[in-house]
């Protein structure tokens, strides 16, 4: 037997149908009543349901809003929604959310209601029969490895069917008795295989929606080389998709817990800002952002270069929490090397390196070395000598510095015209900007241009 809920608000109407159509005559029984969306979720909590016939317009929770929540919830459940002739609207986004079928509460003729039970209970005995044997499907995503030969590949020596999923991914419904050595390969390649279940029943556009969604948000911080096999079930996607966005307040947070700097010193902290991070899954590419700008900062430090700071970290094309979070644990030992080293307090050692993110956030104006000392609490003198004996050259020569290498990095990757570099990288004359670029790289700003656009100089800053 179906087993069904029925939710209608208007008590007689749910009663009429209830008790007066032949349910059991098309195998169907009905195991339960509700007469709101939330009292529907409650029962489905405590009680397991083949499928759920609901009204359409309830109040408080509508039935496209009950339909969501149970496609999140309960995947395999099937939906019928009962409506009026003038709800056709609410029927077509119904059926695109996935409902079976429709029953037209307004047609009370015997024939045609007995007639759409026949359809229904055709319409679920069809669906328990379909064969499971499309399960997993593979999504494949490239993690440093060949971008366009491996898809083409596996299509060629397999016959596969690959759709393209975000870009550079691509995702195998059926990879069949293939699916293991698939993900060696893919392995091999330089590719990750997620497996993903419960994919069967679903339209393949919303396949392909759900997955680029987690390819570009959830995959990043959740795929590990070290698990042998990453399983994600289409329920679990659609709950991430549905789930609301780290607010703009969280990630403020982290950033705030970063610039800090209390977790270069204390190892718990750090360990819970890095769980804060990944539970919040903020867009890699602010995240990458936020860490590579204050590593460049580090790095332009002959002090911090010389204590072993890495070259850079992961960015956004490449982010993957594991390789992100060695790299950045490098960072951490470094900046603690360095702290060692040296005979000032956590504090006086913090205020040294938030000075470098005050000098890289208003490079454009130019502030004076007393206007930093005083923005991190510091008088002018004494930030002046602490500057030099920990990041070992002077004020001016780390500034210097960063203007050259912001330069350089706009210059690379930007069409913006050369006066606007120069104003981005804290100089106010276009010509003495190009004089001290040449002083530095031994080129001018727009040759430099050209070159790094043709590859022949290393524009990494």
């Amino acid at each position: 037997m179906i087993r069904t809920l029925f939710v209608e608000d208007e008590f007689f109407v749910r009663q009429g149908f209830v008790h007066s159509l032949p349910w059991e005559k098309f195998g169907i029984t009905i195991i339960g009543e509700a007469d709101n969306g939330d009292a529907a979720l409650a029962f489905l909590r405590d009680n397991e349901a083949d499928m759920l016939i609901t009204d359409l317009t309830m109040p408080f929770k509508s039935g496209l809003e009950l339909l969501k929540e149970v496609n999140t919830l309960y995947p395999s459940l099937a939906t019928v929604v009962l409506t009026c002739h003038r709800d056709f609207d609410f029927v077509q986004e119904a059926l695109r959310l996935g409902a079976l079928d429709y029953i037209v509460k307004t047609r009370l003729d015997a024939a045609e209601l007995e007639s759409a039970l026949a359809r229904i209970s055709e319409r679920m005995s069809q669906r328990q029969q379909q064969p499971k044997s499309l399960s997993p499907g593979l999504l494949l995503v490239p993690i440093g490895g060949e971008i366009r030969q491996f898809p083409e590949r596996l299509r060629s020596a397999h016959g596969l069917s690959l759709n393209r999923i975000e870009g550079d991914s691509w995702f195998v419904p059926d990879p069949g008795e293939a699916a293991v050595s698939l993900a060696e390969e893919a392995d091999a390649a330089g590719w990750a295989a997620v497996q993903i279940t419960e994919h069967w029943n679903e339209d393949s556009r919303i396949i392909a929606e759900l997955l680029s969604s987690y390819r570009r948000y959830s995959f990043p911080y959740r795929w590990s080389r070290a698990t042998a096999s990453t399983i994600v079930s289409v329920a679990e996607l659609k709950r991430q998709q549905f789930a609301k966005r780290q607010p703009a307040a969280a990630v403020a947070e982290l950033a705030k817990c970063w610039f800090s700097c209390g977790w270069i010193f204390e190892s718990e902290l750090f360990e819970e800002w890095l769980v804060f991070v990944q539970r919040c899954e903020p867009p890699v590419g602010e995240l990458a952002a936020m860490t590579e700008a204050s590593l460049l900062g580090w790095r332009l430090s002959d002090g911090l270069r010389d204590a072993g700071m890495p070259e850079q970290l992961v960015t956004s094309p490449d982010f993957i929490w594991d390789r992100w979070t060695e790299e950045l644990r490098q960072s951490r030992d470094c900046l603690l090397r360095r702290y060692e080293s040296l005979h000032y307090s956590r504090d006086v050692y913090a205020s040294a390196l938030k000075s470098l993110e005050v000098i890289r956030r208003h490079l454009k104006e130019g502030l004076s070395q007393g206007e930093v000392a005083r923005m991190v609490g510091l008088s002018r003198s004494y930030f002046s000598q602490i500057f030099k004996s920990i990041f070992m050259m002077s004020f001016n020569d780390y500034v210097k510095a960063l203007s050259i290498s912001t330069a350089q990095r706009l210059l690379a990757v930007r069409e913006h015209p050369i006066y606007w570099i120069a104003e981005q990288a804290g100089f106010k004359d276009e010509r003495y900007f190009s004089r001290v670029f040449r002083e530095h790289t031994g080129m001018l700003p727009s040759e430099y241009r050209i070159r790094s656009l043709h590859g022949s100089v290393d524009a990494r800053p």
